[in-house]
């Protein structure tokens, strides 16, 4: 059979089989070291997570070993009203998870989210906040660059994420803004001991297509295929959604009800 007949037959039936649709927003370039920041509100409900992470794309080099694993989280699990997880995985998908309970609901407003990522240690912030310090031997394994991804999506394990319960659709994950900036040690002008100097941020007032891709695929720990129509570009905001097999898109109120603030990132 021609291969690319095969290859979108394989699909069509992957995307049939998965009852959800859910939105993936993530770079075309790697980006090693640095801070990463994100200013979102995050998806509620059981079963939900929403993102904020970076992780080495080794599928799009050609190699399926998971001994290639490298990954830097912010999840937000909707079935809690004040926690969030970070976690860093290594290689054979080593999970170094932990889980933080917070002041607020995750899910009500916006707060930022950022990690400094160096050579030598990995720190998790909230609201400017450091949460995590991370100085193992693992830390150093995270050598290669990376893309920086948003996500929302509905995974199989209950265990984790909690029970999924459909009638909740559809659901949304919201973002502000992005920045990234470069590790400069000694010469930068932002983050712990001024190491850090900024490069880019997005404040979502387009879809910037030199930066940003919108994925289209899925694995079998997601019951969500991920479509472009559910990573939606309106009022300044990326609105990345969870729906149901048959629908896509945003559909919620009006986004000015969001009060905007340290609106000084745009320089």
């Amino acid at each position: 059979m021609n291969t690319k007949l095969t290859f979108f037959l394989f699909s069509a039936i992957v995307f049939s089989q998965k009852p959800y649709r859910g939105a993936e927003y993530r770079t075309i370039e790697n980006h090693q070291y640095g801070r990463f920041e994100v200013r979102m509100k995050s998806a509620p409900g059981s079963g939900v997570v929403s993102s904020f992470f970076t992780i080495k794309d080794y599928w799009a080099e050609g190699l399926s070993e998971t001994e290639n694993w490298r990954e830097i989280d912010f999840e937000a699990l909707g079935q809690y009203t004040n926690k969030f997880q970070t976690n860093i995985i290594t290689a054979y998908e080593t999970h170094h998870e932990e889980l933080h309970t917070l002041l607020y609901n995750p899910h009500v407003g916006f707060h930022t989210y950022a990690f400094e990522w160096t050579p030598d240690y990995i720190d998790f912030y909230i609201d400017g906040q450091l949460i995590r310090h991370d100085e193992n031997d693992y830390v150093q394994t995270l050598d290669s660059g990376q893309k920086i991804m948003m996500n929302i999506w509905q995974p199989i394990w209950e265990n984790w994420a909690g029970p999924f319960d459909e009638n909740m659709l559809p659901i949304y994950a919201f973002y502000d803004w992005v920045k990234y900036f470069s590790y400069t040690p000694g010469s930068g002008n932002y983050g712990a001991n001024n190491n850090f100097s900024l490069v880019w941020f997005d404040d979502f007032n387009f879809f910037d297509d030199a930066r940003w891709q919108k994925a289209t695929h899925t694995w079998s720990a997601n019951n969500a295929q991920f479509v472009q129509e559910n990573a939606v570009l309106q009022d300044g905001y990326l609105i990345l959604c969870l729906t149901d097999n048959t629908t896509s898109g945003y559909s919620g109120g009006p986004l000015g009800i969001f009060k905007k603030k340290n609106n000084n990132h745009k320089k």
